[in-house]
């Protein structure tokens, strides 16, 4: 029989599969003050809003009611993966290439540990991004550190334009 938190756990993770439209990118059960608070990151295209975000409160607010209640108290914070979206996985880095990006690196690479620019190409090992300093450089995954989106208002004015 799994434990509370695995249970609370697969509940999370089952949220992409019952809403193949998002994209679950974290997701984290932990005790907090005597009781599990339920975290997780989604995204999807398009966006999301308050009401994406209220409706898995209360698929996941459902579920973990149907666990009964020897789960006992607990808190739901579901939140968008925002502006400056977390690069995770390699697919994440090749669904957004063209994009800009910020890279921090664990190691030195070309003697700079964060690089800023369009991410250029990405295959399952690397990912080369076009610095505005560095030029074109290739970071391998296992270096990164943090990686992120940056959020340019720029292109949200040209859509707004068009």
């Amino acid at each position: 029989m799994p434990s509370t938190i695995e249970s609370l756990d697969s509940i999370l993770h089952g949220i992409a599969t019952e809403f193949p439209s998002i994209e679950v990118l974290k997701a984290s059960v932990r005790r907090e003050r005597g009781a599990y608070a339920l975290a997780v990151t989604v995204d999807r295209d398009g966006g999301v809003d308050t009401a994406l975000c209220e409706q898995l409160t209360r698929y996941i607010d459902h579920r973990v009611e149907g666990l009964g209640e020897a789960v006992g108290p607990y808190t739901i914070e579901v939140a968008s993966a925002g502006l400056d979206r977390p690069l995770l996985t390699p697919a994440h880095f090749a669904r957004f290439s063209g994009r800009d990006a910020r890279i921090i690196t664990k190691l030195r690479i070309s003697n700079r540990v964060e690089f800023t620019g369009k991410l250029d190409a990405a295959d399952d090992a690397k990912v080369t991004i076009a610095d505005r300093y560095a030029g074109k450089v290739e970071i391998p995954y296992a270096a990164i550190k943090r990686a992120n989106l940056v959020y340019e208002p720029a292109e949200d004015l040209k859509k707004k334009k068009r």
